[in-house]
């Protein structure tokens, strides 16, 4: 059978610099994740005298990953990669080809690439990433919904869409890890990367920035068989097979590398098994719902001894109350405006209070009781008000989104 082995012959300029280049970039881009202490003068510096932003950049890294800071410690990377190419063009300039460390870079791309994609997958897969709407969402009118709480949203519904992304996002990152399966991993990668880096464009996901990369990883890892693959996919040709050199010639050396991989993905699978196991129990589908968790409705509202009328118009009376979360609540106004709560919720005592941060006079602690199955009571402290409020718990079930289910039969479309 004919065979296919890499070429060992001189590179070519341009390909030593692109080579030097996004070894530079990725390599950095890779490790800036664990070097994060060092970044923060850097980003200020370039942010203040290079971009001259005109203030301070003051939100670190966060939940999103496309703050000012993400950006501009981006052009940082791509500003050593640029210099650190001149450099090293100048001082290895007569160095022929770079296939000894291409293998190791490739290595750190896989490796890297392979773990970020297992564990999404299984977040998928586990459900955490993506938890059912909860009563606040089935409430939100659609048109209040952002753009990114949509996809939460139509994500966290079906089980059955997240087992098929997640388990063909994982099922990529473990073809990464051996070089036989590395290029159907990467493109198995590329097309799930597609598709969500689509995604955190088109609805304003902020994950744009490191899903990109990862998505350039993927093409990285892909790009020594793309001459190969085009011929196979676009010019109808045969290709020979790719010959792998043995990445040690040492037994010992060898098995040594079988033992890290070994170790590597058992400690990887480990992590994020268990991980999976704690989030979905604590945030995800199986995770504890709170004792007063749902929805209700407002029937009667007494503060400080009047009892409030249902107007639009005003701005201090509840219309709704959702219970998300043990430590979160959602209250909406007559006049449809939301407020949200972080609270603390003690069943013992029967309790609910929070406070608002910047304003003292902005807290509530109110008791509640259950005086049967469909109703909910609550009376105390209302910032600075007393009131007394009956609620009739809203039937989740009463929603489509909730009930309608998965059917193989559909006479007619239920398009709603």
């Amino acid at each position: 059978m004919q065979t296919y082995v890499p070429a060992l012959s001189p590179w070519s300029l341009w390909k030593k610099t692109l080579f030097r280049f996004f070894a530079l970039y990725l390599f950095i881009y890779i490790t800036s994740t664990y070097t994060s202490f060092l970044w923060n003068p850097l980003v200020d510096f370039l942010g203040e005298h290079i971009l001259q932003l005109g203030k301070p950049i003051t939100v670190k890294p966060n939940g999103s990953g496309d703050t000012t800071y993400n950006y501009v410690q981006v052009f940082g990377i791509f500003l050593l990669a640029i210099i650190g190419t001149l450099l090293w063009t100048v001082v290895d300039h007569k160095r022929k080809n770079y296939d000894k460390l291409l293998y190791w870079l490739m290595v750190l791309v896989r490796y890297a690439l392979a773990a970020a994609m297992i564990r999404y997958g299984f977040a998928k897969i586990f459900k955490t990433q993506f938890p059912f709407p909860g009563p606040y969402s089935l409430l939100q009118p659609l048109g209040e919904s952002s753009p990114m709480g949509l996809v939460w949203k139509f994500m966290g519904y079906s089980t059955g869409y997240n087992y098929f992304t997640g388990i063909a996002e994982a099922l990529a990152g473990v073809f990464l890890f051996f070089r036989r399966t590395a290029t159907f991993g990467a493109l198995l990668a590329i097309s799930a990367l597609a598709n969500i880096v689509a995604l955190n464009f088109f609805f304003d996901v902020p994950v744009k920035l490191y899903s990109s990369h990862l998505l350039l990883m993927a093409l990285f890892v892909a790009a020594p068989d793309l001459k190969r693959l085009f011929s196979f996919f676009f010019q109808n040709k045969a290709v020979p097979a790719a010959t792998l050199p043995p990445a040690f010639t040492k037994p010992w050396m060898r098995y040594t590398r079988l033992a890290l991989k070994v170790l590597v993905l058992a400690w990887l699978g480990y992590t994020v098994t268990a991980t999976g196991l704690f989030m979905q129990k604590r945030y995800g589908d199986k995770a504890a719902k709170p004792a007063l968790y749902g929805a209700y409705a407002v029937e009667t509202y007494i503060r400080n001894g009047d009892t409030l009328a249902p107007l639009t118009t005003d701005t201090t009376r509840w219309k709704l109350l959702t219970v998300n979360h043990e430590r979160f609540i959602s209250t909406q106004l007559m006049n449809d405006s939301i407020r949200h709560h972080m609270v603390q919720m003690d069943t013992a005592s029967q309790t609910i209070s929070w406070s608002a941060a910047k304003d003292s006079t902005q807290k509530a602690e109110l008791h509640y009781r259950l005086p049967d199955k469909d109703h909910l009571s609550l009376q105390g402290q209302l910032h600075q008000d007393t009131v007394q409020i009956l609620l009739r718990k809203i039937d989740l079930q009463q929603f489509t989104l909730v009930s309608r289910g998965f059917r193989w039969v559909n006479e007619y479309p239920y398009n709603r």
